[in-house]
């Protein structure tokens, strides 16, 4: 959390990250590592609740958009081609 300015009409921002428990992993474009798909989501606002709870709401739209994005996933026996 970061504020802008000081006293009663300060505004603070908030960034938050988020994983699902069993959250999608890639690979890591310099290093090669497997690691888990994260989001973040950043908020700003005169309450620090506030702030928490819209950095919270864009951090979940961007999962739920990436889940709504990604390709659905299946058995291998059902990806054969026959020729």
């Amino acid at each position: 959390m970061n504020a802008v300015t000081e006293g009663i009409d300060a505004i603070a921002t908030t960034r938050v990250v988020i994983r699902l428990e069993n959250s999608h992993t890639v690979t890591h474009a310099q290093t090669g590592e497997s690691v888990q798909r994260t989001f973040s989501g950043i908020g700003a606002g005169m309450d620090i609740v506030v702030s928490s709870v819209k950095a919270y709401i864009g951090a979940l739209n961007k999962m739920i958009g990436f889940k709504e994005r990604s390709p659905p996933k299946f058995p291998a026996e059902r990806n054969k081609v026959s020729a």
